[in-house]
């Protein structure tokens, strides 16, 4: 999705800066799947009929689309908050995220992140009361340390910013 079309869909004014996985592990995960495609393209050539040849095709096949997938952007910050992608729970929706990754993308309000844990697979969303707190599983633990530190740093201005328009 373009940063135009999701300033219009998420209506989250303009976006400020896009974030993806951190270059060593993009980079790692590309190599992996590199040597899993030649691996199974090399067990196509000992076999001789195109039926065989079916299930090496289909892992080359997906192994290909994950390498152009490696630089796909987590996380969006914006004038308004975040739009992070979340993490899939079944085996439906990591299929839905192959091919509409934009349905995987979710919109929080900077006033509505409570925190987000130390291993960056979740933001706890709502206050700090019992019941006022949502879970939401989120793919950020791959960004760099630098990247992390600005989300963090964009979320306290943000709050700081609210607690100075609330006591005006």
């Amino acid at each position: 999705m373009k940063q135009a079309d999701l300033e219009k869909h998420f209506r989250c004014g303009p976006v400020e800066a896009a974030y993806e996985n951190s270059k060593w592990f993009s980079g790692f995960m590309k190599v992996l799947f590199l040597m899993v495609a030649i691996y199974f393209f090399w067990l196509m050539t000992g076999e001789a009929h195109l039926v065989e040849h079916l299930d090496n095709w289909a892992v080359l096949a997906f192994c290909l689309w994950r390498i152009h997938r490696q630089d796909d952007v987590m996380c969006y910050v914006t004038r308004k908050g975040l739009i992070v992608r979340r993490q899939f729970r079944s085996l439906h929706e990591f299929y839905d995220d192959q091919f509409h990754e934009e349905r995987s993308l979710i919109f929080l309000p900077y006033k509505d992140i409570f925190v987000i844990s130390d291993n960056w697979q979740e933001i706890q969303l709502g206050e700090a009361e019992e019941g006022g707190l949502a879970v939401l599983p989120v793919h950020l633990q791959f960004l760099s340390k630098r990247n992390k530190q600005r989300i963090i740093d964009r979320i306290k201005q943000a709050h700081e910013t609210d607690d100075d328009e609330s006591a005006h």
